[in-house]
């Protein structure tokens, strides 16, 4: 088991995925966590994520921007601040930045990659 942890934006480690500047806060690499990621994720204007699908579920809240979150086959969801996304195991999903300014998500993961 993990001990409590504050974890402040600056202490967070960097991350390259899926093309998106990623900020791992609580993850096995930052705390030793081992039943949960929670990240914030940045898109610049015109950023999209590709379509992907992985093995843990995943939740998004916007914490500024706007843009489009498209899971399963074409199911759109336009998204702006404090919306939040669910997305189950295995469902296929991905996200643009359609706005004119950063489009910040905190996702959360379950369990961590």
């Amino acid at each position: 088991m993990s001990n409590p942890y504050l974890i402040r934006i600056r202490d967070g480690e960097d991350y390259r995925g899926r093309k998106v500047l990623i900020k791992r806060l609580v993850h096995p690499s930052t705390v030793g966590s081992d039943k949960l990621t929670v990240s914030i994720c940045y898109q610049n204007p015109g950023e999209e994520v590709a379509r992907h699908h992985h093995e843990y579920e995943e939740a998004y809240f916007v914490l500024q921007g706007e843009g489009v979150m498209t899971v399963g086959d074409s199911e759109e969801f336009p998204i702006t601040r404090y919306d939040c996304i669910y997305t189950p195991s295995n469902t296929p999903h991905w996200t643009k930045n359609t706005g004119d300014e950063p489009l910040v998500l905190l996702c959360a993961i379950t369990p961590p990659p």
